[in-house]
C-alpha cells in the first residue's frame, strides 16, 4: 500500500498516484485493486439514489470503479489495463465522487489564491480554466485546486480544501506563459495535456473563496455579475454529479443555492488564441482590484 495526501485526506492506494504528495500513513480513503476481468466494453455511471452508499463507473480500456461511503474505491481493471490510465480516473472522477460522498461541494474548477483569499474559474471543456491557474501561478499566485475543487459550505465565506500540486496544461499554453517544456511531464498517451507541477506556492490549508469566474468566449468585453438564475444554472452545470450527466438530488440543489448566496459569480470573456491569454489575466486582475475598493 502506498500513502498520499490530497484534499486534507490521508489516502492509501494500491495504485501509484504520481501527482499526489506522499504521506506517512493512510486512514481516510483506501484505493484497492481486485483481480482483472473483462467488462462489457460500454461506458457508464451508476449513481445510487443515496450517493453516500455507492457509485459505479465503467470505462473501456480501464475497468470498473466502485466508490463506497466516501471511504473506499475498488478498482476492477480490464485485462491489460495500464496503471497510468487507472491513475487518471482515480485522481480525477473517483476522488471527486469520494469528496461528494463526504458531504463536500465538488466544483469542476481551477482555483488560485493570494492574500489569504481565493477565486475560481469554471467553464466548458477548453475554456481555459487550467490556463488561467497557470497564468496566475506565473504571476506569484498559489494554486489551490485544478479540475476538481472541494468546497466546505460550513463557513461563510466557503473554504476550498487544497487538492494536490499539479495542473493539466497544453504544452503550447505553458510555452506562451513562459514555462520550459522540460518543466512538464506527459500523463498518458491518451492525454494531450501535460502535468505541470506547482509545488512552489501550493496552498497548504483551506482558503476562503470570494469569487467565481465563468470563462466564456461569447461574453461581453466587460466582466459582468450573473443574476441569481444564471448563477444557479452555472453552479449546477459545473458541479458533481450533474456535470457528469447524473441527476442531482435535493441536497445538491440546496448546496448550489447556498453557494450562490455566499459567493458572487461573474462572467468574463476568455481567450480565442494564445496571444490573448495575458489580456484575460489582466482583465480579471483589474476587476478584482475594482471589487476590493
Amino acid at each position: 500500500m502506498l500513502y498520499y495526501s490530497a484534499y486534507n485526506l490521508r489516502i492509501g492506494s494500491e495504485i501509484p498516484l504520481l501527482e499526489l504528495p506522499p504521506a506517512q500513513t493512510g486512514g481516510d480513503v483506501d484505493i484497492r485493486l481486485t483481480e482483472a476481468r473483462p467488462l462489457d466494453g460500454t461506458q457508464s455511471i451508476q449513481w445510487r439514489a443515496n450517493p453516500g452508499a455507492e457509485a459505479r463507473f465503467s470505462y473501456p480500456r480501464a475497468g470498473q470503479f466502485q466508490v463506497c461511503g466516501g471511504r473506499e474505491v475498488i478498482v476492477t481493471p480490464e485485462p491489460g489495463a495500464e496503471s497510468a490510465l487507472l491513475r487518471l480516473y482515480v485522481q480525477g472522477m473517483m476522488l471527486a465522487a469520494i469528496l461528494h460522498q463526504r458531504g463536500l461541494f465538488v466544483l469542476h474548477a481551477s482555483i488560485v489564491s493570494a492574500g489569504g483569499r481565493c477565486f475560481a474559474f469554471v467553464g466548458s471543456v477548453g475554456a481555459g480554466k487550467s490556463t488561467m491557474a497557470s497564468g496566475f501561478h506565473a504571476r506569484g499566485y498559489s494554486v489551490v485546486a485544478d479540475d476538481n475543487a472541494a468546497l466546505s459550505l460550513r463557513n461563510s465565506p466557503p473554504t476550498v480544501l487544497p487538492a494536490f500540486p499539479s495542473l493539466k496544461i497544453y504544452p503550447e499554453v505553458a510555452a506562451a506563459l513562459g514555462y520550459s517544456r522540460s518543466y512538464l511531464r506527459p500523463v498518458h498517451e491518451s492525454q494531450v495535456k501535460h502535468a505541470q507541477p506547482v509545488l512552489d506556492g501550493f496552498s497548504s490549508g483551506p482558503v476562503p473563496l470570494d469569487a467565481i469566474y465563468v470563462l466564456d468566449r461569447e461574453a461581453a468585453a466587460e466582466v459582468s455579475r450573473l443574476s441569481a438564475v444564471e448563477t444557479m444554472r452555472e453552479l449546477i452545470r459545473h458541479s458533481v454529479p450533474t456535470r457528469w450527466g447524473v441527476e442531482g438530488d435535493g441536497t445538491h440543489l440546496q448546496m448550489c443555492a447556498q453557494l450562490a448566496n455566499l459567493v458572487p459569480v461573474y462572467r468574463v470573456r476568455t481567450f480565442h488564441n494564445l496571444q490573448e491569454i495575458r489580456a484575460v489575466l489582466d482583465r480579471i486582475l483589474k476587476h478584482r482590484e475594482g471589487t476590493r475598493r
